[in-house]
Formats: structure tokens, C-alpha cells, sequence
């Protein structure tokens, strides 16, 4: 077809249009309160985001301001949020709104750089197909996680310093001045790690743009291209070595057992989740029951890994659009597989297709390419924006209250074990509705999570009484109540022990949610539970 710059210029304009509204749909989010995780962010508790001067922040690299994992770049943004908007929420949300924004703009110079490299007869196009493909991104109603919880910023963050690593690399074998943007890229890669840990994934893609069509270059080229991936994979060595020592550190880490075959269907079962999320994002749900799947996840994950080993050497030899897109696809999923020593869970969310999405529209990006018909690409995306424009805008409403969407979540899922247990903390416990939850809790199949979830009502339960006793004036008067308060919080700490020790034999890890939902209890509603027994002790 022959280029007709007023018609893409007209293009362009419509997508700008379309990119804007894909943005305003998470408007509302301004207003959205507090959820789950953030708690450990804004917490009154969390004097190390809240109060650190500009002196100290040396300490977000020497502490953990999440006790659970070590991302100082995200920490570091928290921080800024804190100077900037104090503890106003709507200030939280607006900067999760302005990174969203951010990794749209690195997808569509991703995009543009890509196009430029792999298609540099079609460069007249890379601007407005690049656009196509930066809009059909923000789009995806898989998104709303990342965009309307703060403490899912890490993904906004990763997904930016990620995307932009890739795009210099992309720009530093093309242009002049290498040495300077492949330096930039190796630093946005680091970013990219210590904002979300699967980042380092993207060490693969990294060095597969590198490597790709190496023979055909000069010897000189070939040592730059050699030296950069090493820096990437020691990097990523480095950053997988700090990651790994602080889940040892946490206590969080479980060993990867049952044993391989255990192991390998639980990825399969969690690939063809992340798939299905990816390819049909609705509807969408907070979590996904992977081991509710029957045996045709097999199917699903072997085509995907066939399909990547096709991809990366069409990539390496041809430098293919399609092939990169289906490796930006599938390569970051492979972080939630659970392959490492350090297995937390057996479950897919939508949030973990962040980066994967960026793939996907790649692919349509290559297909525009090969069409290059503004008429065929302004149809495709006017219904593509309409159709996910609805499930956005309905998921981002879900989002506002934490307690409507977890009540919501168990009536899509009443029998998963992790619905259940977000139904009996968050909905019955809150109402003191003990043995509604009782009741709940003996339908969960495992039976040291029955047991786990038990001693958790009977420690809230003692815990109410107690505290109603103590506000009454009669604390001193109550010894009775402080002695079951103690007991059941130690009954609690054992079941907890006693589940994790069944763990070893678990094949669906998922249930290790119940267990650190007791631990959080106890480091935080139950915190003086300590000092409270030694005295009854004494």
C-alpha cells in the first residue's frame, strides 16, 4: 500500500484519543481507599518510608521496608509519595496513574525501536503502529491489579525500567552511540530488579536482542554485543543471589517438594493460567484456583514451550517481530512457575501478565506491519478499545473497596481455599461471626489448614473478649480471659508450625497463603500477646 501521510496522521491523532481514554478509565482509582498489602506501606508502623530523611536513605539498601522481600527502588518511590502527598491516598493512586503512564511510553518507544531494527524498510510506519500497539497495552483489563493497588506498583515500575531497558538495547546496536545507551540499558535492567524481582526474566530477552543476527556483524561488533550479555548475566546473577538470600532470610521459602513430577505439573498448571489471563481477560478474579484445571493445562504449556523454543531461534537467525513477540509472551511468566528452592504459592493473578501483555501486543503490531492498511488498523483498534473499554472500567470499580471485592471473589470461587480464608478474616471475623466461620473453615480440604483457620478464629475470638474486658476497665479483673487469650495464640503459633511442616508433602503450595495469613496476624493484631502472657506468667 502506498503511504499516505494525512490518512496516518489521522491515525495517529485517533490513537492518541483512544491512549487517553484507556487512561481516564482508571481515573476513579483516585478515590480508592487502602487494600490488603498496603498496609505494610502506609502503616503508621513503617517509620523507615514514612520519617527517613534525605540523609538516611541509605537504609532503604541496608533494611527491608517490606519484611517479606527487598525492592528498594519501589520502597524508594513510597518514600517520595510520603514527602509529596503525606497520607493522602489519592496521592498514591496518582502515582501508580502517572507509572502506568510511564510504561505505556516505554512500550511505544520499545515498539517504534523494534520496528526500526527488525523492519527498517517499514520505518515510515514505526511512530503510528508503534502507537497501535502502545494503546492496545493500556488496554488490557488485566492491568487494572497492577494500576489499582499501591502495593502493585512494583509491576508499573518493572514493567518501565524494563521496557526501556530493552528499547536501548534495541537503540544501542542500531545507532551511534552504543557504548552510551547500552550502559543505560544494563542500569534501567538493575532498576528493573530491585522494583520487582521476576524483572531479572528480562535478562533473557536481553541478551537474545544481542545475540540476535551476531554472525553477520564485524568481529569488533561481535566483542561489544559478547561484553554487554555478560554484563546482563551477571547482573541478573547478582540480583537472583540478593533475592534468593532474603526469601532464606524471611523464613518465607519453602522447599520445592513433593519432589519434580510435583513440581513440573504445578508450572504447567500455573502457565496455562497466565495463558488463558493473557488471551481472555474476563472475567477477571483477584486469584486463580490453578489445580481446578483438568489435565488439558498439559496441552496448553507444552505448545507455549515448543512454541518459545521456535520463537528464539527464528529471533536469533531472522530477527522476526512475531518471534520477539511471542518470547516478551512467554519469558517473564517463567518467574511464576515456581522452579526456585524458595516456593511460596501454586496460584496465577492477573497482575502476573503484566509484562506478558506487552508481547501480546507486539504480535498485532507485526500483523499491522504486514498489512499497513490505516483503515484495517483504525477498525481493529476502535473495537478492540470498545470491547475491553467495559471490563476495565467494571474491574476498576471492584477495586474501590477491598471488602466488596473479596465478598465478590468468594461468590466466583466458594470452594478455593484462598477465597475462603479472605471470606473468614476480612468478612465473618470482623462481624464476630464465629461459627459462620467455623463452618467455612472445615469445608477447606487440607487438614492442618482446617486446623490452622480454626486456632485463627478461636485466637480472634479470645482476642475480642479479652480487648472488650480490658476497655472496660476490668483488665486487672479478667485473668481468665488473658489465660485463653495466651492459650489460643499459642495454639495458633503451633498449628502454623504444624502446617508448615506439612508443606513438604504439599503438592498445591498455594495453601502456604493460610499459614502466612496466622504469621501476619501474630506480628501485628495480636502483637502484645508477648508481653501480655509473660505478665499472666509472672
Amino acid at each position: 500500500m502506498i503511504y499516505q501521510g494525512g490518512a496516518w496522521d489521522r491515525l495517529r491523532n485517533v490513537l492518541l484519543l483512544l491512549l487517553l481514554l484507556a487512561f481516564c478509565l482508571y481515573l476513579p482509582t483516585l478515590s480508592h481507599y487502602a487494600f490488603a498489602d498496603d498496609d505494610i506501606y502506609l502503616a503508621y508502623s513503617n517509620k523507615l518510608l514514612r520519617s527517613a530523611p534525605w540523609s538516611e536513605l541509605y537504609r532503604l539498601l541496608a533494611e527491608r521496608a517490606n519484611p517479606w522481600e527487598f525492592l528498594p527502588v519501589r520502597d524508594l518511590s513510597y518514600w517520595l509519595d510520603f514527602r509529596v502527598y503525606g497520607d493522602e491516598l489519592s496521592g498514591f493512586h496518582l502515582s501508580n496513574l502517572l507509572w502506568y503512564a510511564a510504561c505505556c511510553f516505554a512500550v511505544w518507544w520499545l515498539f517504534r525501536e523494534l520496528i526500526l531494527y527488525c523492519r527498517p524498510g517499514d520505518g515510515r510506519y514505526a511512530n503510528v503502529i508503534a502507537l497501535a500497539g502502545a494503546v492496545i497495552f493500556s488496554f488490557h483489563p488485566a492491568h487494572v491489579e497492577s494500576v489499582a493497588w499501591i502495593a502493585s506498583r512494583k509491576d508499573l515500575m518493572a514493567g518501565t525500567f524494563g521496557f526501556l531497558s530493552l528499547a536501548c538495547t534495541v537503540r544501542g546496536i542500531r545507532c551511534s552511540g552504543r557504548a552510551f545507551f547500552l550502559v543505560l540499558a544494563t542500569g534501567l535492567f538493575l532498576l528493573a530488579c530491585f522494583s520487582k524481582a521476576v524483572a531479572i526474566a528480562n535478562a533473557l530477552l536481553i541478551v537474545v536482542i544481542l545475540l540476535a543476527g551476531c554472525g553477520a556483524v564485524s568481529a569488533n561488533e561481535r566483542t561489544i554485543r559478547y561484553g554487554a550479555a555478560l554484563v546482563v548475566v551477571t547482573l541478573a546473577a547478582f540480583a537472583m543471589a540478593i533475592h534468593f538470600s532474603v526469601a532464606r532470610e524471611t523464613g518465607i521459602g519453602l522447599a520445592n517438594a513433593p519432589g519434580f513430577p510435583a513440581v513440573l505439573e504445578r508450572a504447567s498448571r500455573i502457565q496455562a493460567a497466565l495463558i488463558g489471563i493473557l488471551l481472555f481477560p474476563y472475567p477477571l478474579q483477584f486469584y486463580y484456583d490453578v489445580y481446578s484445571y483438568a489435565s488439558w493445562h498439559w496441552w496448553i504449556s507444552g505448545a507455549s514451550v515448543l512454541l518459545a523454543g521456535l520463537a528464539l531461534a527464528t529471533f536469533l537467525f531472522q530477527r522476526k517481530l512475531w518471534a520477539l513477540g511471542v518470547l516478551l509472551s512467554i519469558v517473564p511468566t517463567t518467574m511464576y512457575l515456581q522452579f526456585s528452592p524458595f516456593t511460596t504459592w501454586s496460584l496465577a493473578s492477573e497482575r502476573f501478565v503484566f509484562a506478558s501483555v506487552a508481547g501480546l501486543a507486539l504480535l498485532l503490531v507485526d500483523l499491522f506491519l504486514k498489512i499497513r492498511s490505516y483503515r484495517f488498523i483504525l477498525t481493529f483498534m476502535l473495537i478492540v478499545s470498545s470491547a475491553a473499554a467495559y471490563p476495565v472500567w467494571q474491574r476498576v470499580q471492584e477495586w474501590e473497596y477491598a471488602y466488596s471485592m473479596l465478598l465478590r471473589e468468594y461468590e466466583r470461587q466458594p470452594t478455593f481455599h484462598n477465597a475462603v480464608r479472605d471470606q473468614i478474616v476480612f468478612v465473618l471475623l470482623p462481624h464476630r461471626r464465629y461459627a459462620e466461620a467455623e463452618t467455612l473453615a472445615e469445608q477447606v480440604q487440607r487438614p492442618y489448614a482446617v486446623k490452622a483457620l480454626i486456632a485463627l478464629i478461636a485466637a480472634e475470638r479470645a482476642y475480642r473478649e479479652y480487648s472488650d474486658a480490658s476497655a472496660g476497665g476490668v483488665r486487672h479483673d479478667s485473668p481468665v480471659l488473658r489465660r485463653s487469650f495466651c492459650d489460643a495464640v499459642g495454639t495458633m503459633r503451633q498449628a502454623s508450625r504444624a502446617g508448615y511442616s506439612a508443606m513438604a508433602n504439599e503438592n498445591d503450595v498455594s495453601y502456604n497463603n493460610i499459614l502466612r495469613t496466622l504469621d501476619k496476624l501474630e506480628s501485628q493484631r495480636f502483637a502484645d500477646a508477648k508481653s501480655v502472657c509473660i505478665s499472666t506468667k509472672e
